[in-house]
């Protein structure tokens, strides 16, 4: 198998933001506007968006002692499933899959957020990672490495586990996790989505896209009414 997968290990992870800045820079990304602080801790910006494609989270994993709380940090990025979600969900078709990776076309992209709500890549954040945390390198060896590393650390971190093996059927980032999965936020056995529903709401944003002119702005509104609609019309 010759595909590639990064590994974040957040043992290793000091929070320097060197990925998240270096994935701007290459990519020619703009600045996110944001307030002090954004999201949890030191999180900033918030959360992953179209504009910020590698992030920086905090996690706070012992508050027994409120003046000194303890986090972990962990580098997230798009995980590039095997089956993904955001791919399947997007009523413009802008996401599709180029050598296994999930490739998002801006040009067809309408900002709806279909993909976020449903959890293009260049390695110049593994590049700029001064610790180790982010490597890059082919996913069986990625692998290797992680099930290795968790063996070095289980006696400090008696909790530490790996993300991304099975999850989605395999993900292209893989996640040495000092905790448990739901320390954070993600699920262990994560469900599929629902395609009836899926494809409830793409038919319904086609009609009502129809009367958006082509303007990003109505069709992101056109998409909002369509999900609200079928949810609803599940509900009732």
């Amino acid at each position: 198998m010759s595909e590639k997968a990064f590994l974040v290990d957040t043992t290793k992870c000091s929070g320097c933001r060197s990925c998240q800045v270096a994935c701007k820079q290459w990519n020619n990304l703009p600045a996110e506007k944001t307030e002090f602080f954004a999201g949890p801790e030191l999180t900033n910006p918030k959360e992953l968006s179209a504009i910020t494609w590698n992030h920086v989270k905090f996690f706070d994993v012992d508050r027994s002692n409120p003046d000194r709380p303890i986090w972990t940090i962990m580098h997230k990025k798009c995980y590039h499933c095997e089956v993904a979600n955001c791919l399947r969900v997007c009523p413009e078709k802008a996401i599709y899959k180029k050598d296994g990776w999930t490739v998002i076309d801006q040009e067809k992209c309408i900002g709806c957020g279909a993909c976020v709500m449903n959890p293009r890549e260049i390695p110049a954040c593994a590049f700029a990672c001064p610790t180790g945390a982010l490597t890059y390198d082919y996913r069986l060896s990625i692998v290797k490495k992680a099930e290795k590393r968790l063996e070095e650390i289980k006696k400090d971190f008696p909790n530490a586990s790996i993300y991304g093996r099975d999850q989605f059927e395999g993900l292209k980032v893989i996640t040495i996790l000092r905790d448990r999965p739901e320390k954070y936020g993600l699920e262990l056995k994560p469900e599929p989505i629902d395609l009836v529903k899926a494809e409830s709401i793409r038919e319904t944003y086609k009609m009502l896209a129809f009367f958006s002119m082509g303007i990003p702005a109505l069709k992101r509104m056109a998409y909002r009414m369509s999900k609200s609609a079928v949810e609803k019309d599940r509900r009732a």
